[in-house]
């Protein structure tokens, strides 16, 4: 069987990434870097363990937002492409090229959840992380 492959790229094209395989999970996160970095409500992450995700073109730029992760992007045009930690290397899904073959699992943050955002999808949601 052959494995799927998901293609992601940055709005310039400078950046080209594929992901191989079935996602680990995918989420929307509310929390407050989410919301700063990327200047939205919410984002929503597709989740890879880092060694099924390669980058094929291009150089990501990180900013380490955290003590356990770097968030990425493309220094040419800004878009977000990634986030990195120890085991994962998560996708943005709007970087995605057919991002409705994906499925949300879950809220993450839903603390931060700003108020005109709509939660009532019947998906599980964690006031925090969902490992906290």
């Amino acid at each position: 069987m052959v494995e799927e492959v998901h293609k992601a790229s940055c709005l310039c094209g400078n950046i080209e990434i594929e992901a191989s395989g079935t996602p680990n999970y995918t989420k929307y996160c509310h929390c407050q870097m989410c919301q700063k970095s990327y200047g939205s409500s919410f984002m929503v992450w597709v989740i890879f363990d880092k060694e099924k995700v390669h980058v094929k073109k291009g150089e990501i730029a990180k900013y380490q937002s955290s003590k356990s992760l770097a968030r990425g992007f493309c220094a040419n045009c800004g878009s977000n492409v990634s986030i990195h930690t120890d085991k994962f290397f998560d996708l943005p899904l709007g970087a995605l090229e057919n991002p409705d073959n994906i499925k949300i699992d879950h809220h993450i943050w839903t603390k931060r959840a700003l108020n005109h955002v709509n939660l009532d999808d019947n998906l599980p949601k964690y006031h925090e992380d969902q490992h906290d």
